[in-house]
């Protein structure tokens, strides 16, 4: 797992690091700017002609430093600062006097395109404005030279908390950050103009990062999975119960309980209405079938319980869910409909043995009550503000995907792809989060694992079915890929 920082929490490591533990901070902008300038020649030949803009900031001064590094491996290398020198920063003062004292004065203008690769280093990750003036003519001559760019720490005009374009931003091919992601860095559409995001290592203990972090994200699918035993059965890996699919929706029953099966649940029960069973119990044999009436006998059967997926919105179906929240004793995951229900109804939510919400954004904005836009501009409050309402771990579904739970790390997601954005993806996700409760995952670790597997699975569909083609019986397919080894708690 690696921690992810907002700016403030990143300035609190950065002033931990310089005046508690010791380091100068030239020390730590040399380390930076030396990684910058490792992935600038990574990228170059020693025919290339290398642009460097440094704003008037410490951002700006890990450009310069590592335009100083450069020229020292013989690159032919100009620079520029943009702003004014008046308001800059000791540090770029001091990067700028070096450069100076070693023959190198910086341009005051020159063509952006007849550069191969610029590296920009105007703002840091502490934007809070809107860009305008010479700055926005620089960051649209940068996107408009058609170069290949590499940003520092983030590109420019991108907020650092929240990945919003701050009226314009740096369109980066790489970025290369230090000690830990930003929020930015993962949320879109910073994540898009970030390009290809590198974490560098440049003297930052794991133990600030870890004291200031808020928030992680998984980057490796290692220990993942609950461990599997040679003396066990099928009841060891847990006996799920789901509720889904209405006459008219019997994919949503069959996704949400082969995904079940898939991440290895020893035994899979579908509650769903009668016309369903031919179907079900074609597709999935594997399953158990039971029509709604069942529920109150399959309640005391089963490990955990996933309600929602196609059940449609009645009252039968809320009688169903109303029963469910009262006499249920089984970690719970609400999904679809289970979260249409509540708005629609305006029922009140008290569940005490795990709750798992699993809403999109629009679903979310219902259950919070305000809009869409709302949910959009905030992620991770929005679905900090879920868990909190509802006493619940919440599963903010979006292209990068927030799991929130009190008193726990914010989890922002960052694998799958735009190729999921398809009907059933989102009953594949449900089922496979319960499949992982009922094996005895916390409701923090089944949300968090699930969604980050059931991306990997997703990137594994791609590349074999390409991003227009996949559906989510691809998905499906592909969570073999994805589900090796065995578990071990990063949370």
């Amino acid at each position: 797992m690696k921690y992810v920082l907002k700016n403030q929490e990143m300035q609190e490591v950065d002033r931990e690091t310089i005046h508690e533990i010791g380091i100068p901070g030239l020390v730590l902008m040399e380390r930076a700017s030396k990684a910058v300038a490792d992935c600038v020649l990574s990228c170059v030949d020693k025919n290339s002609k290398i642009l460097v803009i440094a704003g008037i900031g410490n951002n700006g001064g890990d450009a310069l430093a590592a335009a100083r590094i450069l020229l020292e491996q013989a690159q032919a290398v100009d620079f520029m600062v943009a702003g004014d020198l008046k308001k800059a920063s000791g540090d770029l003062k001091t990067q700028l006097n070096i450069l100076g004292n070693l023959g190198y004065e910086p341009l005051e203008e020159t063509d952006f395109s007849a550069y191969d690769l610029i590296l920009e280093g105007i703002f840091g990750v502490g934007l809070t404005r809107e860009v305008g003036g010479v700055y926005k003519d620089i960051i649209e001559r940068i996107n408009a030279s058609g170069k290949k760019i590499i940003s520092i720490d983030i590109p420019s005009g991108i907020s650092g908390d929240s990945g919003k374009v701050l009226g314009c931003a740096v369109h980066a091919d790489i970025t290369v950050t230090f000690g830990g992601y930003k929020r930015g860095h993962l949320l879109y559409p910073g994540r898009e103009y970030c390009g290809d995001t590198r974490l560098v290592s440049i003297g930052f203990h794991d133990q600030t990062i870890q004291k200031h972090g808020t928030a992680f994200t998984l980057e490796s699918a290692k220990n993942s999975m609950p461990t599997r035993y040679a003396y066990s059965n099928k009841g060891t890996y847990g006996k799920i119960l789901v509720i889904a699919g209405n006459e008219k929706m019997s994919g949503a029953a069959c996704f949400a309980g082969e995904a079940a099966l898939r991440m290895g649940a020893g035994l899979v029960k579908v509650l769903s209405h009668r016309e369903n069973r031919k179907i079900l119990q074609t597709r999935l044999p594997e399953c158990l079938f039971g029509e709604y009436e069942e529920m109150k006998n399959a309640l005391s059967w089963c490990d955990a319980i996933l309600f929602g997926p196609g059940i449609g919105i009645s009252d039968h179906a809320k009688d169903m869910l109303k029963y469910l929240l009262e006499y249920g004793t089984k970690p719970l995951v609400l999904d679809a409909d289970g979260l249409n229900l509540i708005r629609h109804y305006q029922m009140k939510i008290s569940y005490s043995h795990g709750l798992i919400l699993t809403p999109h954004v629009m679903e979310a904005a219902r259950l919070l009550e305000c809009g869409v836009k709302e949910i959009q501009e905030d992620l991770c409050g929005a679905a900090k503000a879920l868990s909190e309402t509802f006493h619940a771990t919440a599963v903010l579904k979006d292209a990068a995907t927030i799991v929130a739970q009190k008193d726990n790390l914010l989890y922002i997601n960052q694998s799958g792809n735009h190729g999921m954005a398809t009907g059933g993806s989102g009953d594949v996700l449900a089922g496979m989060i319960t499949g992982l409760l009922g094996a005895g995952f916390t409701p923090n670790q089944a949300a968090v694992h699930g969604v980050y597997l059931h991306g990997l699975a997703g990137d594994a569909a791609r590349d074999v079915k390409g991003s227009y083609s996949m559906i989510a019986s691809d998905i499906l397919e592909h969570i073999q890929d994805v589900t090796g080894g065995s578990h071990e708690s990063v949370l």
